[in-house]
């Protein structure tokens, strides 16, 4: 789908991939009316086809492409490691090349699984990977190609919410819609308390590739997240709280809810390279207003 403009604010062509998806709608919704937008999902592109990547990116010769695609089922990606890799890996690399072809930047999004989850501290954009499931491994593959590229710029983000599907995810819901769901389902909900992570608001995000997009920052990876750490608990305590929500709240191990893929346990990106986005309450309380 394509979306005319009388007047090109910024003179660029920009096409987003995956444009269907939570991401992908956002991303679509922030660049709309600011250049001249190619909104493209699964039906306008099988990004795993490689003739196919190569010819219509060759045809369209976009100046920023933003690849918003993705196998993003974790647990999922344990039973289908070569699809997990088809698309995060080979299809990313398919996608380097037809940038080259047209001299476009590229901007890819990747995961707070791409770490181990060790480090208290927290993650660094340099910091060395070490992916503990399929899914990481399949996400830490594509990463290569990007940071080879002159071009590329190579987004983390982690524990994403948005108001779109997601696509690709068993329940299409994310943690948050998930959480006020079940409190009118369960006399009480258990729920991990011994995972850290950055809660991020995917209109924060999409304002913040839009500021990556056209402002001078120098390809390279960036972590982009709502700040303030928290465990999953405390996201659903914030939830409540905020929508008025008395089902109790039972805080549990990640032993007492297993799950096919390991988990990192204090997976968090720190942002070192571009203006911090607000705090993960604020957005939160935006998001359930």
């Amino acid at each position: 789908m394509r979306i005319y403009m009388e007047r090109n604010i910024y003179n660029l062509k920009i096409l987003i991939l995956g444009a269907g998806g939570m991401l992908g709608t956002d991303l679509g919704h922030e660049f709309a009316g600011k250049c001249e937008l190619f909104l493209w999902d699964k039906n306008e592109l099988d990004v795993t086809n490689k003739e196919q990547v190569l010819a219509k990116i060759s045809d369209l010769n976009p100046n920023i492409i933003i690849n918003a695609t993705g196998y993003t089922n974790v647990d999922g990606a344990e039973d289908n490691k070569d699809l997990a890799h088809k698309l995060n890996a080979d299809a990313v690399e398919y996608l380097v090349k037809a940038a080259q072809q047209v001299n476009a930047k590229l901007i890819h999004f990747s995961t707070e699984y791409v770490f181990d989850g060790t480090d208290k501290s927290g993650y660094k954009e340099n910091y060395p990977v070490n992916p503990i499931n399929v899914y990481g491994q399949s996400k830490t593959a594509g990463e290569k190609y990007i940071i080879e590229y002159r071009l590329g710029y190579l987004i983390r983000t982690s524990w994403l919410y948005g108001h779109a599907p997601q696509i690709g995810k068993p329940r299409g819901m994310n943690f948050v819609d998930t959480m006020i769901k079940l409190s009118t389902e369960k006399s009480e909900i258990k729920v991990v308390n011994d995972q850290f992570g950055k809660l991020t608001n995917t209109r924060d995000l999409a304002s913040a590739v839009h500021e990556l997009a056209k402002g001078d920052f120098q390809p390279g990876i960036y972590h982009l997240v709502n700040e303030g750490v928290a465990m999953w608990y405390e996201v659903a305590q914030e939830v409540f709280k905020i929508k008025n929500i008395q089902t109790p709240l039972i805080p549990i191990s990640s032993i007492e809810y297993p799950v096919k893929a390991k988990r990192p346990a204090y997976a968090v990106l720190l942002n070192t390279k571009f203006p911090q986005l607000r705090l993960w309450q604020e957005a939160l309380r935006d998001y359930l207003s």
